[in-house]
């Protein structure tokens, strides 16, 4: 009986203690349904406890397997870097404070002032023009006809037709239109378009950037401040430089908008497409005259074709008309000479009769051509010779073309019996001494048979100086004395 009680009492303590932890739980249970329905910061009693938890937290741009790999993290801590690099470059080269924009604003706002004044003081002339257009006309008139009316009586109508005007239309239509401010708030359209600009380009849209410069109003955008833009920027996509296509854009835009390019930008322009082999824009720039002709710009093309030999007749030809046009006429003949064209070289230098002994020696510097210093110093077409045998020889055989020189005279020689004394003969400021000095020249040479043939024609001269050459026993080099006749 006893045992049958106290398992009574035992059952009960367990039922009891059941359900105070199942009440508990309830409670438990209850407070956290509350807490997720709550809105706000949730209270201690709803929270879990923090002390031992640790939390984790993905990285944006990141998986969570990246946001626990040490690589990874360094990877994205560069990249992070270099962008907030790029933003500091930004901010000092690309914005400006907001005052440069109010004060632009101001300006802006001044000039429609003034346009606005004008259109007024416009108006009034023509209204003053169209009055005395009538009275003129009318006074005409009289002065066409028999005159049996007095002047003042026949412009009397005249006079009270234009004394009741009060507006007239305008008188031509045409004029401004393109320009009149009264159409559209050109202010607001000017901003938005660099607005525009700015945000193509800080998208890296730089194709749709340049044709938005190509195409901007006024040309307010083809200057060098957005060229030296394009310029700056070294990571791009594709195999075309950002700054070869504003040029693109930009020098096809120049004839429409009648907005010719700077001397710099024409050279800076021709630059970029050479250093990417693109001769055929250089090709199209020049014939279409899209670029401001300079001495500079020439050279850069020149030496281009010096480099690439599969272009140098192209480059030198391009190279002729930029030097033709910036009136360098020495170059310009020099391109022709490089191309074999020595005719119409010796064609350009009898025409323009700009050309001094200078420009000629620089010919011989850069292009010693036979057939170049031959069709110098002969006549050409009926014309005199340009320049003296004895200079030409002077100069080779002084600088590095000796042989040259040498060869023109070994010419002169073979050319026949008389040819030497001709050749000496016409040179108009002949001197002894020079001919002698190049007769010294041909014997050092080992040019022995035209150093006797000019010393020859000077000994043949009366009056003049008698050359004799004796042999010397201990070296086989001509030893040459003067006598001069009394």
């Amino acid at each position: 009986m006893s045992s049958g009680i106290l398992f009574t009492g035992m059952c009960l303590t367990r039922i009891d203690f059941i359900k105070q932890n199942t009440a508990g739980l309830e409670a438990h249970l209850q407070a956290v349904k509350n807490s997720r329905n709550v809105k706000g910061k949730p209270t201690e009693e709803t929270l879990p406890p923090q002390d031992g938890v640790f939390h984790i937290k993905r990285i944006p741009g990141l998986t969570l397997k990246e946001s626990l790999n040490v690589d990874d993290l360094c990877k994205h801590l560069r990249k992070l870097e270099k962008k907030l690099n790029d933003l500091r470059f930004a901010k000092e080269t690309k914005y400006v404070p907001v005052q440069i924009k109010t004060n632009i604003s101001q300006e802006i706002n001044q000039k429609m002032q003034q346009w606005e004044e004008l259109v007024m003081v416009n108006k009034q002339l023509k209204l003053r023009y169209k009055r005395l257009k009538l009275v003129a006309d009318a006074v005409a008139a009289w002065g066409y006809s028999e005159k049996s009316v007095l002047l003042t009586e026949f412009i009397l109508p005249s006079l009270t037709e234009a004394n009741s005007l009060k507006e007239v239309d305008s008188l031509w239509p045409e004029l401004f239109d393109d320009d009149d401010p009264s159409k559209i708030n050109e202010s607001t359209y000017l901003l938005e378009y660099v607005e525009r600009f700015n945000e193509l380009f800080d998208n890296k849209q730089y194709k749709a950037a340049a044709i938005h410069v190509a195409n901007c109003p006024r040309g307010i955008l083809n200057n060098l401040e957005v060229m030296e833009r394009f310029k700056a920027v070294t990571e791009y996509e594709g195999n075309i430089s950002p700054l070869l296509l504003f040029f693109e854009a930009v020098m096809s835009s120049f004839s429409t908008v009648r907005h010719s390019p700077n001397a710099k930008m024409s050279l800076e322009g021709v630059e970029c497409a050479l250093k990417q082999n693109r001769l055929d824009l250089i090709i199209h720039w020049v014939i279409q005259e899209r670029l401001i002709c300079s001495e500079t710009l020439g050279e850069v093309i020149y030496n281009y074709g010096d480099t690439e030999l599969r272009s140098m007749d192209t480059c030198m030809a391009l190279a002729q008309i930029v030097y033709n046009k910036c009136g360098v006429h020495k170059k310009a003949a020099l391109c022709m000479c490089r191309c074999g064209q020595i005719s119409g070289a010796m064609a350009y230098i009898h025409e323009s009769k700009k050309f001094s002994l200078d420009d000629y020696l620089f010919l011989l510097n850069k292009c010693p051509n036979t057939e170049l210093i031959l069709c110098l110093t002969h006549e050409w077409n009926g014309n005199p010779a340009v320049l003296s045998i004895r200079i030409a020889v002077l100069w080779l055989i002084s600088n590095d073309h000796k042989e040259v020189g040498f060869h023109l005279l070994k010419e002169i020689y073979d050319s026949g019996q008389g040819a030497m004394e001709q050749a000496i003969l016409n040179d108009i400021d002949c001197t002894l001494e020079d001919w002698q000095e190049i007769a010294y020249a041909c014997n050092a040479h080992s040019y022995n048979a035209v150093a006797d043939s000019i010393f020859a024609v000077l000994t043949s001269q009366e009056g003049g100086t008698v050359i004799t050459i004796t042999a010397d026993d201990d070296n086989n080099d001509a030893r040459l004395m003067e006598h001069i006749f009394l």
